[in-house]
């Protein structure tokens, strides 16, 4: 019997080369990402991690269609220049016009990226992926959203060369200010149809 992946189980299968990568039919629903020859086969998302990355992605939508930018979830890829690296990011938000023309599988100019934590994942997400997505020069905000508290931690930057700070909204009717962008997002929005429940609150990711 085949092994089937659990949220928040993460494995990693085989070697390939990048164009192998490219042209694979992903199967039984598994999507992989790419770390220089090795497949990671990403872990089925709850019900909660996809409908947080849903509100997340049609807030974006909201508020910076009439503006020329777009987001995008569920499979499109980012990769940090130069690097054999192919990473599927929950949410992915982009204002340059090559990322808004709807062909093709790739965001290569991301200004935000989201990704929903998950037990197993957490250290992934927190670590590798984000010591190669602060060497996107396009990139301002890295925001690392909890499925099992209201807590959402953010990294950001004013431009390519700034350093970036921290900052951590943990409270239902918290805003998530994105002033370089000329918006905000409410954690009400995020958590939206969300219910969090008081032994959840304690959970740690």
């Amino acid at each position: 019997m085949e092994n089937v992946i659990q949220e928040p189980a993460v494995a990693y299968q085989g070697r390939c080369t990048p164009e192998e990568y490219l042209s694979m039919e992903w199967e039984n629903g598994v999507r992989y990402e790419y770390w220089e020859g090795e497949l990671v086969a990403m872990a089925f998302a709850t019900k909660a991690h996809n409908h947080i990355s849903f509100n997340i992605n049609k807030g974006f939508h909201a508020k910076k269609e009439k503006d020329k930018c777009g987001s995008f979830q569920d499979g499109i890829m980012v990769r940090p220049q130069n690097k054999q690296i192919y990473f599927l990011p929950d949410v992915v938000f982009t204002c340059h016009p090559d990322d808004l023309d709807l062909q093709g599988y790739e965001v290569k100019y991301p200004v935000i990226i989201v990704e929903v934590l998950s037990e197993s994942t957490e250290i992934y997400d927190r670590v590798r992926k984000w010591e190669q997505y602060r060497k996107i020069p396009s990139l301002c905000h890295y925001l690392l959203v909890s499925q099992h508290r209201y807590k959402v931690e953010m990294f950001s930057r004013t431009h390519e060369h700034a350093l970036y700070y921290y900052q951590c909204f943990d409270t239902y009717d918290g805003m998530i200010a994105f002033p370089d962008l000329g918006f905000e997002m409410g954690m009400k929005e995020v958590y939206d149809g969300i219910e969090i429940k008081e032994d959840d609150e304690d959970f740690e990711n």
